[in-house]
């Protein structure tokens, strides 16, 4: 139960969800194989639970995690250390191989790195509707849990490397104080979602009234909550204390003192064993006991910052000092249930009628001298005396809770209207302004985690946009998952609040994960950004992705809706104007491709990733050959042409019949189509053209001998054989090249007689006039240039009549090659003409080189 009973605020348990736990528990038995079988420690496991419920459950319901500010959390205990000692294992060795061992400093780097919860939190925010806020947060801070007790686990057994140590012990730091942020924030988002208040309390009693007041008054319930949730955490801190409580014989108080007194024995202490004895003889107890009492005290203080006043007083009962627990019972609310129904059975009454009372006591105890720090704490924080609880503070949550434990207690107190509270109890009235005015002033409130912790609190949504825009950009990825996440669960409670903040850190956040090469998660987040956001990211993040990943990209897009199609463009795109625009210092002759030429030509394969974009890729395609024909780079021209899939026209008409079954190509894939199998026609022509020169520059050389008076005859035989030899390999030399003028010959002529209307003539007219021009400029370039070819090919295959033939074709009114060559080179044709005419005995009807 809290410290007053409020408001009931309905239960939801936490989504259970089995994270990767298999994988960090693998990473410490990577540690574990470290030390020898004999020397290893155990590691404990650890469970899941809920973590929120209602105020009179908070305690129960929030999952356990230690506070990290307090020094001894994280410190190996002493006897561990001894038992490695004990066992032979030098700390120097350990260190020694924990610093030179790859795998260890690995597993170590991972986790002090949290990449363990980035595969974890995506499939979380995956998996759950967004619109269950509350299972997402709690399953984030399951994630932190586990991640937190594998990583406290694993310190006992890198605590001789400091350097190892010092990374997991910021690493834990770091993950709790996250999980911590998102055990608030579900805290306070449940507590605004509670609309269901229990009936209202008729009862004339205090705890009547405070209950009526917790029912009406959001605020308290708010100030209610954010104190149960200080007071969770330090809970979970009790068994991590190193002020245990349990070196007392029996029920007895003070036994030693009381030894002392029954042997008679002469020391200066007190004389009499009630309560009041040591302050009104202003004498001491046995040091032991003094000792005793001061653990016991200490102790008492975590109790009750714990919230666990109960069991404060069973360690008071256990202790043998029930006079204290009585003491401590003075700070509850009267409450007499049979003030309304004298008929029935009497209950018992609760709590303290003089409770004003009792506070003022309270104050007057903690203004004594001679009372320890912890001890005024204790009584301060019952009765609601801020200063005497300061000076017991460790830490920034220790102060924060001191605050709004007094705050509390002054709103209940407000309410009583009790006059016999002290002055001074109402000279500093606190409010929730400035108790976070106040906290925000301390240094440790610079911290990003505890200063997010304070504007939740106080609801400043505007100042949790300007604090993560603040540390963006310095964040590490730990820090960067957990601030895109926060904004992700803030845009679900206020839609359209926080948009822009969202999507920096959401940029910032998908660059850090694309150097851990999570392209999955790469692609997911970028899911959640505006279309034109995500495609411009993308293209910038993909880029960089290795040819055997970007068809796993390609299924991750398909899978999160994000257009690949206009991603792989922009890419394609910004690398040929990249590789166009920027000075090249490679070789650009024909023979080679140059390296801005081969980053230009690896851009097509982008748009080759999915078969609905191979339209896309046939135009582009077209395209970077038309532009290395313009610059006579055939080279490059045939490795575009060779990245093309051979189904490609196939692709184009299936695709196209999915979505418009019995409609026709569009007229500019028509065009497209066409014009692919027209540069395919001139790249077999200039193929088969280089393999032509190719084989007749290699024709076999006739073997020579100056057959002498002096040759013997077994010179004269071996002349003979590469004679015959010779002749035997030049007739297959003559054999292969007819055959490979044949070919030269019709695919020549396959370019020049192109059907339908020509080689790269659209069947269609088209709207692209840049792509009109170049198609005409490339028909002037290589018509006349392969009719040429064709010319010195024939001639030099001795089929001159096919050269006089060929003149009809340039001639011909059906095809008009005529009006392609210009003036130089009709000249240059008719001679070559000529002289054919004339070796053929052909009448050359005129034909001569005059104007």
């Amino acid at each position: 139960m809290t410290e007053y009973t409020c408001t009931p605020i309905q239960d939801k348990p936490a989504l259970k969800y089995v994270d990767r736990l298999h994988e960090i528990k693998r990473a410490i038995c990577t540690l574990d194989e470290s030390l020898t079988p004999s020397k290893r420690v155990g590691h404990k496991s650890i469970g899941l639970s809920p973590m929120f419920g209602t105020p009179q459950q908070h305690r129960k319901n929030f999952d356990s995690i230690a506070l990290l500010d307090h020094q001894n959390v994280l410190t190996p205990s002493r006897t561990s250390a001894t038992a490695l000692e004990n066992n032979g294992l030098d700390s120097s060795q350990i260190s020694d191989s924990f610093l030179h061992n790859p795998e260890v400093a690995a597993t170590v780097e991972k986790i002090t790195s949290s990449n363990l919860l980035i595969k974890s939190f995506s499939e979380v925010y995956k998996e759950i509707s967004t619109e269950d806020v509350l299972s997402v947060v709690s399953s984030f801070a399951e994630q932190c849990e586990e991640l937190y007790q594998n990583s406290k686990s694993m310190l006992l057994s890198v605590k001789h490397s400091k350097l190892l140590s010092q990374k997991l012990r910021d690493a834990c730091s770091n993950i709790a104080n996250e999980r911590y942020t998102w055990k608030l924030l579900g805290a306070i988002y449940q507590n605004k979602l509670n609309t269901t208040m229990s009936e209202n309390d008729d009862s004339d009693s205090h705890l009547g009234a405070i209950n009526r007041l917790y029912t009406k008054s959001g605020e308290i319930r708010h100030n209610q909550v954010v104190l149960d949730w200080l007071e969770s955490n330090a809970s979970e801190l009790l068994p991590d204390l190193p002020t245990k409580v349990g070196y007392f014989s029996g029920k007895v108080s003070w036994e030693n003192t009381f030894h002392t007194l029954c042997n008679q024995k002469v020391k200066k202490i007190i004389s009499t064993m009630d309560p009041d004895a040591p302050s009104r003889e202003g004498a001491p107890l046995h040091e032991i006991d003094a000792e005793d009492q001061s653990r016991l005290v200490k102790h008492m203080f975590h109790l009750v910052r714990a919230g666990q006043v109960d069991k404060a007083q069973q360690l008071c009962i256990e202790s043998g000092q029930c006079w204290r627990a009585a003491v401590i019972e003075g700070w509850r609310l009267y409450h007499d249930p049979n003030a309304h129904d004298l008929s029935r059975d009497r209950d018992s009454v609760e709590g303290n009628i003089t409770r004003a009372l009792w506070k003022n006591c309270c104050w007057d105890f903690c203004n004594s001298s001679g009372v320890s720090t912890e001890e005024k704490a204790l009584y301060g924080a019952l009765s609601g005396n801020l200063q005497a609880i300061l000076p017991a503070c460790t830490n920034f949550h220790d102060v924060l809770w001191a605050h709004f434990k007094t705050l509390l207690d002054q709103e209940v107190e407000e309410e009583l209207c009790d006059s016999m509270l002290p002055h001074s109890y109402w000279k500093d009235l606190l409010s929730l302004e400035s108790v976070i005015d106040t906290m925000g002033k301390m240094k440790q409130s610079r911290d990003l985690y505890n200063k997010l912790q304070l504007q939740l609190i106080c609801g400043n949504l505007s100042g949790i946009l300007q604090t993560v825009s603040e540390h963006i950009e310095k964040a590490g990825l730990s820090q960067c998952r957990f601030l895109c996440h926060l904004l992700l669960i803030l845009e679900t409670i206020y839609p359209d609040q926080a948009p822009a903040a969202l999507h920096d850190t959401l940029t910032k956040y998908i660059l850090a994960l694309q150097n851990e090469e999570c392209m999955e998660e790469v692609v997911f987040y970028a899911s959640l950004l505006p279309s034109e956001l995500q495609i411009s990211l993308l293209s910038e993040v993909l880029a960089h992705v290795e040819d055997l990943s970007r068809p796993q990209c390609v299924q991750y897009a398909a899978v999160y809706s994000v257009p690949i199609e206009e991603v792989s463009m922009r890419i394609y795109k910004k690398i040929v104007s990249e590789s166009c625009s920027s000075p090249d210092p490679g070789m650009t002759s024909v023979a080679n491709i140059s390296d801005g030429d081969a980053r230009v030509v690896g851009a097509i394969s982008w748009l080759l990733l999915s078969e609905t974009q191979r339209r896309s890729a046939l135009r582009e395609a077209n395209r970077l050959i038309r532009m290395f024909l313009g610059a006579r780079k055939h080279a490059p021209a045939c490795a575009v042409f060779e990245m093309i899939p051979s189904d490609t026209i196939e692709v184009i008409h299936r695709e196209w019949s999915k979505e418009n079954q019995g409609i026709p190509l569009p007229p500019d894939d028509i065009n497209a189509v066409r014009e692919y199998l027209c540069l395919q026609a001139y790249l077999d022509t200039h193929q088969a053209y280089s393999d032509w020169s190719a084989h007749r520059a290699n024709r076999p050389s006739n073997p020579t001998c100056n057959l002498e008076a002096t040759t013997t005859f077994s010179e004269k035989v071996a002349f003979e054989e590469k004679k015959k030899s010779f002749e035997i390999s030049i007739q297959r030399w003559e054999q292969n090249l007819t055959v490979q003028t044949q070919l030269t010959r019709d695919k020549m002529l396959n370019v020049l007689l192109f059907i339908d209307g020509g080689w790269l003539v659209d069947e269609i007219k088209g709207t692209d006039c840049l792509r009109e021009e170049q198609l005409k400029s490339l028909r002037r370039q290589y018509i006349p240039s392969t009719t040429s070819l064709l010319v010195d090919v024939l001639r030099q295959s001795e089929q001159d009549q096919a050269v006089v033939e060929l003149c009809d074709y340039i001639a011909s009114e059906q095809y008009q090659l005529y009006n392609l060559f210009n003036q130089n080179e009709l000249r240059e044709l008719l001679e070559k003409v000529y002289d054919s005419s004339i070796k053929c005995g052909c009448n050359p009807l005129q034909f001569g080189t005059e104007d």
